[in-house]
């Protein structure tokens, strides 16, 4: 799997950028997967629609030509959004190939809020 990392930058959040990049390189670990970019979105940004952040372009843009496969994040309350936003965002990706994986949960993310197929043996505490 060719994955994407998308980390956020937002005020007053329980993780800092630094936390949420090692949660997700942690994940990329345990499954094998290569990392092709990791982007990171500036502070702030969370007042912003999903589809206008820095990196999400290229995020599209990378799906579209099949350059990544999987978008990787800390969990889905760090996209900071609402939820029609994320549903968007979802289907946009899966449009394109690209599944939303979860770190922290160890499961796929997909739209309608369904959380399916945690991935066997992973748990995101075990180093």
């Amino acid at each position: 799997m060719k994955a994407v990392c998308f980390i956020q930058e937002v005020k007053d959040t329980d993780l800092t950028m630094r936390q949420q990049q090692l949660i997700c390189r942690r994940a990329l670990r345990k499954l094998l997967w290569p990392c092709a970019w990791e982007w990171i979105a500036q502070a702030g940004t969370e007042e912003q629609p999903i589809s206008l952040r820095p990196g999400v372009a290229d995020l599209m843009r990378a799906a579209a030509t099949g350059e990544a496969e999987v978008l990787v994040i800390t969990d889905v309350e760090h996209l900071h959004c609402s939820d029609a936003e994320l549903q968007g965002f979802l289907m946009a990706l899966l449009q394109n190939g690209v599944h939303t994986f979860s770190a922290r949960s160890g499961r796929w993310v997909e739209p309608g809020g369904r959380h399916w197929m945690v991935m066997p043996g992973y748990d995101e505490a075990d180093e």
